[in-house]
């Protein structure tokens, strides 16, 4: 998924899903787009699937697991369970 800033830095984009979010793929940030500025809202558990290049904020009311090398330019936070890491994961604030 590509998150096109109309070259405003301060553009921001949040993402809401009712249950689970599961992903394969990556997030590149185009023309001002920020990290930062980028939220996940997920109603349950997410998972970054192997070697997903994630970026943004994701906020899980269960659970966030991160499949081996998927990284993550943001924050993970989950309310009521884990955050857990397979192998070779980086995770670097915006």
């Amino acid at each position: 998924m590509t998150l096109d800033g109309g070259g405003d830095p301060n553009a921001t984009f949040v993402f809401q899903a009712g249950s689970t979010l599961t992903t394969a793929g990556n997030i590149v940030m185009i023309n001002g787009a920020q990290a930062q500025n980028v939220y996940w809202q997920v109603g349950s558990s997410a998972t970054i699937g192997a070697g997903s290049r994630w970026q943004g904020n994701i906020l899980a009311l269960t659970s966030i697991a991160f499949v081996d090398n998927a990284t993550l330019i943001g924050r993970a936070l989950a309310q009521n369970g884990a955050v857990t890491l397979g192998t070779n994961n980086v995770i670097t604030l915006p």
